[in-house]
């Protein structure tokens, strides 16, 4: 699919620190709040894996949109994991965007299942070792960074997961002994962690992006741009999700640019609520909701109209995750023998987890 045109439109200015109307908060608890069970039959929530069994009703709302070819995948998927094919046949990814929100628009199962495995350990064992990337936790606590890798080869052995579950030397330090109380490694990766930004740094308190920024990792831009070449990824938000976790009610309104957005999930099902319209609007202003589950693999692409959309990660659907990311870190890709037997501490780290990252282009 071309992607070009709507990549070239507009972007209202929006106020950064504008109250989401009721509606959509009213929608996120509805979810929030809903039973595990009644997330999978309620027919509110669309699953677009499972776009053969839809009803014509539903099919009427979610329309083919055109596809992501399968050499196109397998190349930007190839060219991610350094040159490595990857080893199940890759198929067409078709796009369904909503009919009620231009630019809305779905990929199911766009990353193959090496690429995601790839994808977490890049994150989570490079990325997240890295003190140039900011972390929520930053601002709080003094925090004990692995050693530098010891070669571009051995890309994973500088990893938080190589540490034991509460070891005294690892333990996190608050700056303010009074306000916070130590962690230890276990607390820190598996309750603590919100998230991780990547290239140039968003600052949460002031919804806009600093000077301060560190280079977008290489092989993640081949894979964005080998997928959805009108994004030349400049900033990612990596938001790390436990069983009870959401992301409230916000847009995405801070870059200065036009560009299109494209999230990431891996890990366990997610349900994403996007929303138009105002409390009181009536006719284009009606208040129009939609709830999507999520799942690994899934590509987001929000532009035009969507893109400026408020919309929120209403929860995590924990054991959810597929079978191949079950035992993480355990099968990290290239891991040796002593890392194998580290990470057996973690094994099934991303049974409760998902990762949701947004990569998107900044500035014009």
């Amino acid at each position: 699919m071309d992607f070009s045109t709507a990549a070239d439109q507009t972007s209202p200015r929006h106020d950064t620190h504008a109250t989401p109307p009721k509606f959509i908060q009213t929608e996120h608890w509805r979810y929030q709040s809903m039973r595990k069970a009644d997330l999978q039959s309620n027919p509110d929530i669309f699953d677009l894996s499972r776009y053969h069994d839809f009803t014509e009703e539903q099919k009427k709302i979610w329309k083919p949109a055109g596809s992501i070819p399968a050499r196109q995948i397998e190349a930007a998927c190839k060219s991610y994991c350094g040159g490595q094919s990857p080893s199940s046949p890759t198929l067409d990814a078709p796009i369904f965007e909503h009919r009620d929100f231009p630019g809305l628009q779905v990929v199911s199962n766009l990353l193959p299942p090496e690429t995601q495995v790839l994808f977490t350990s890049c994150l989570m064992h490079r990325d997240l070792a890295d003190p140039g990337h900011k972390i929520n936790l930053q601002a709080d606590y003094d925090i004990p960074y692995p050693s530098k890798p010891t070669s571009e080869i051995a890309r994973f052995n500088s990893s938080f997961f190589t540490r034991d579950r509460a070891a005294a030397e690892d333990l996190l330090v608050p700056k303010e002994t009074e306000k916070h109380k130590p962690l230890n490694n276990e607390q820190f990766l598996h309750s603590k962690l919100r998230w991780l930004t990547l290239g140039d740094q968003y600052d949460w308190p002031t919804r806009s992006y600093a000077k301060h920024a560190t280079p977008f990792p290489v092989d993640l831009t081949k894979l964005v741009m080998g997928l959805f070449p009108h994004i030349r990824p400049e900033s990612g938000v990596v938001l790390i999700y436990g069983a009870k976790d959401f992301m409230p009610v916000h847009r995405d309104v801070s870059e200065q640019c036009q560009k299109a957005l494209a999230s990431f999930s891996v890990g366990c099902d997610g349900i994403f609520i996007l929303a138009k319209g105002e409390d009181d609007g009536e006719g284009e202003n009606t208040p129009k909701t939609v709830a999507i589950r999520v799942r690994s693999g899934d590509c987001v692409h929000l532009d035009g109209e969507a893109r400026w959309a408020w919309h929120a990660m209403a929860r995590t659907v924990p054991g959810t995750a597929p079978s191949y990311l079950a035992n993480w870190p355990v099968g990290t890709p290239g891991a040796t023998a002593s890392e194998e037997r580290a990470y057996k501490k973690w094994r099934g780290y991303m049974t409760t987890k998902r990762i949701n990252v947004s990569c998107r282009q900044v500035w014009d």
